[in-house]
């Protein structure tokens, strides 16, 4: 096979064609994370907490999330990857995303919101809450009770937040509450198999993982709202790894 390069000349071609259609920089996970970085530092440098929580946020949540913001990286661009990236082969979102209205729960930075513009998402029509915000376009706000009205979302995201909770069912409840009839919802966390099998941990500000280790448990929590699987992952026998699913539901 013959070796594979890139000649100065057709990279200039490859950044003018990106430069006629910016959006596509947003699917690289470092243009996403040095844009937010930027935009961050631009706006001050500005960090909004939601100081009333409910009882199922867990202890050290809000530490835990500020330590990822104080990090030089601005935490992972790439975490967003698996439950956004599934997205795109769904034909309603593939030929319809501009018109669709999001919300992503607990995205804590911009980079999954400017990743969901690179998938065909309109910035107007996505909205995002967490408890920690970085961003005026995140609202500050708790995933057990959200400010937003019933069936508001074709498309709502928990990402990677069902950790940082201890009443998980409410928070899925929510996220049910709030999406429409025949919308989807996505929903992502990392099984530890150091976690407790009936409790979440937290050893000081830093969250260990979730008790999630099967698609199941949150099919269980959906109960007879599903609709069908789109798209499902989790790690198999007993190893540390994402649970994934991407469903429509009633």
């Amino acid at each position: 096979m013959a070796k594979f390069s890139i000649t100065e000349e057709q990279f200039k071609g490859m950044v003018g064609a990106v430069a006629k259609n910016p959006r596509e920089m947003f699917l690289s996970p470092a243009a996403r994370q040095a844009l937010a970085i930027k935009r961050f530092k631009d706006s001050g440098s500005t960090i909004r907490v939601q100081d009333q929580t409910s009882e199922g946020v867990m202890p050290g949540t809000i530490a835990h999330n500020r330590k990822q913001i104080d990090d030089e990286s601005f935490a992972s661009a790439e975490r967003s990857l698996r439950l956004i990236n599934p997205f795109s082969a769904i034909e309603g979102i593939f030929r319809g995303a501009a018109e669709k209205i999001v919300l992503s729960v607990g995205p804590r930075t911009e980079m999954e919101l400017l990743h969901l513009v690179g998938v065909g998402f309109s910035p107007q029509n996505i909205k995002a809450i967490d408890l920690i915000s970085t961003s005026e376009w995140i609202d500050p706000g708790d995933m057990h009770a959200m400010p937003y009205p019933d069936q508001k979302f074709d498309v709502a995201i928990s990402s990677w937040v069902l950790a940082y909770s201890s009443t998980p069912q409410k928070a899925v409840d929510e996220l049910l509450r709030v999406t429409k009839s025949g919308g989807i919802i996505a929903i992502g966390a990392t099984y530890n198999p150091q976690a407790d099998a009936l409790e979440y941990k937290d050893e000081g500000s830093r969250i260990l993982g979730s008790r999630f280790r099967r698609v199941d448990q949150y099919l269980a929590m959906i109960g007879n709202k599903l609709d069908r699987i789109y798209f499902q992952d989790e790690p198999r026998d007993d190893t540390h790894g994402a649970v994934i699913l991407v469903a429509g539901i009633r």
